[in-house]
């Protein structure tokens, strides 16, 4: 018996319908990686600005160590915006707060360094933040004259 042409085409290839599922299930893949990919951009972002925020802090404290003892109250700032590299600027993505407490003994004076990370969505300074404390005292410190 020999087959017509139409029934050969019908045997061989793939549906229109096979066609389609194959293309939708290779799209909500193709969206799955897409969406992880987004994602894991987002968390490297905020990490990278983490990292930067603690080496702003702790920037700024070891710059306290050049200071004599007398002259630490001269560190406080209030809310100073700056960007990456700790120059300041007001479009920054860091917002920097030193408090300098000399009632914290006698002797010792407390510097407490807080940086605050910008929103990159909203563009306003929010709850993130990194906040890193030393202690001080002038009998650690050497006399200059």
């Amino acid at each position: 018996m020999r087959k017509t042409e139409t029934q050969r085409r019908g045997r061989s290839g793939f549906t229109l319908v096979e066609v389609m599922i194959a293309v939708v299930l290779v799209l909500l893949a193709l969206g799955g990686a897409y969406t992880l990919i987004v994602h894991s951009a987002r968390v490297s972002r905020a990490a990278r600005d983490h990292y930067v925020a603690v080496n702003l802090a702790k920037n700024h404290l070891e710059r306290a160590r050049n200071f004599r003892y007398a002259d630490l109250y001269l560190l406080a700032e209030d809310n100073l915006v700056m960007n990456e590299n700790g120059g300041p600027d007001n479009r920054g993505r860091f917002r920097r707060t030193t408090v300098v407490d000399d009632d914290y003994a006698t002797g010792v004076t407390e510097i407490t360094v807080t940086v605050q990370v910008r929103n990159r969505r909203t563009g306003e300074f929010g709850e993130e933040k990194e906040q890193i404390s030393s202690l001080f005292t002038e009998y650690l410190t050497p006399e200059i004259e």
